[in-house]
């Protein structure tokens, strides 16, 4: 029979491989929990019933050449890595374009939904909860438009 203490070790570790296995599930695993609206929405075809998308698109150019290239996307490449749901699905280099991405969340509170990407540019839509108020779109603009990561920003109606 074990004893008291080998039974509180025993129970320690098998709470502990449990919590090893499953952050090893998350396919988020070690990204910012503020951050995680960012990499989860991205996957997502929006809008949702859980998500909505302002009418307005934003388009940005951030000044390194490296994050536009991790970010490019045709409409019809995005809809389809959202299809599988995955994030396997996604190219191993767009990490680096949604860690800013989750930087201009974080910093100025603007969750921004990827429509399209090229080597230049990116076009967004801003996401939100259906039961809480749209963004105002041009506060956000002027928010994002000031930092120093952006290089060109423009505000569409479509």
């Amino acid at each position: 029979m074990l004893s008291f203490f080998a039974l509180k070790i025993l129970r320690r570790s098998l709470i502990f491989a449990s919590l090893v296995v499953l952050a090893g599930c998350n396919p988020q695993a070690g990204i910012d929990d503020a951050a995680q609206p960012v990499y989860q929405i991205d996957q997502l075809q929006l809008p949702t019933g859980s998500w909505a998308l302002t009418s307005s698109v934003i388009q940005l150019s951030f000044c390194r050449d490296r994050i536009n290239e991790a970010l490019m996307a045709e409409r019809d490449e995005l809809n389809r890595w959202r299809l599988i749901g995955e994030q396997s699905a996604f190219p191993k280099n767009r990490r680096e374009g949604l860690d800013q991405l989750a930087y201009l969340f974080q910093q100025h509170d603007v969750l921004l939904y990827q429509l399209s990407g090229n080597f230049g540019a990116q076009w967004y839509r801003l996401a939100y909860r259906p039961n809480q108020p749209e963004p105002n779109v041009i506060e956000a603009f002027a928010k994002i438009g000031r930092d120093s990561r952006i290089c060109f920003s423009s505000l569409d109606d479509e």
